[in-house]
């Protein structure tokens, strides 16, 4: 049986006041498995998401992601993850081609000019890899977020609603991908 990627354990979120945005849930997720969190808008999706990835901390419960308790040794995985935040936005100011290259600079990923293109290639970029960043569109934005969440070959890929702003084909494209 494959192993654990993520295990979570009555994870409760609490936001003072009086919000509970996450109350006690539970799941665990093997390698090479596609999961998907799914319910209405403000069921806490996102924030058991952004709890896992370590963007937030849990009020209880438990968390483990690729075996470690990211409350505790964050830092030994976060470049073995790659995120697609729900409300990304690109660098607007670079191409994605320099968009993509920066970030594998950030995460201390060895990439060249040809590694950058075949990721813009995969997610169906190559022909606007050169164009400002501030001029694609809502779906082309998206891909390239999703270039950027996949530059470091991540073990794990968390994707907070991956379609949102692509069309019919592209959507169909990106879940080939996944």
């Amino acid at each position: 049986m494959d192993p654990l990627v993520v295990e979570v354990i009555g994870l409760t979120k609490r936001y003072p006041p009086d919000t509970t945005a996450v109350d006690g849930v539970s799941f665990s997720i093997r390698r090479g498995k596609v999961f998907s969190l799914l319910g209405p808008n403000g069921a806490g999706k996102t924030t058991t998401v952004e709890v896992i990835e370590g963007l937030r901390t849990p009020s209880s419960g438990s968390v483990s992601v690729l075996g470690v308790d990211i409350q505790r040794g964050f830092d030994s995985i976060r470049r073995r993850i790659g995120v697609l935040p729900q409300n990304f936005e690109p660098f607007d100011l670079l191409t994605p081609l320099e968009a993509v290259s920066y970030w594998a600079d950030l995460l201390e990923v060895r990439a060249g000019r040809k590694d950058a293109e075949r990721l813009l290639e995969r997610v169906g970029l190559e022909s606007r890899k050169k164009a400002m960043s501030k001029t694609l569109s809502g779906g082309e934005k998206r891909k390239l977020g999703i270039a950027l969440s996949m530059v470091n070959d991540p073990e794990l890929l968390f994707l907070d609603e991956p379609t949102t702003g692509l069309d019919p084909r592209a959507r169909r494209d990106l879940w080939g991908l996944i």
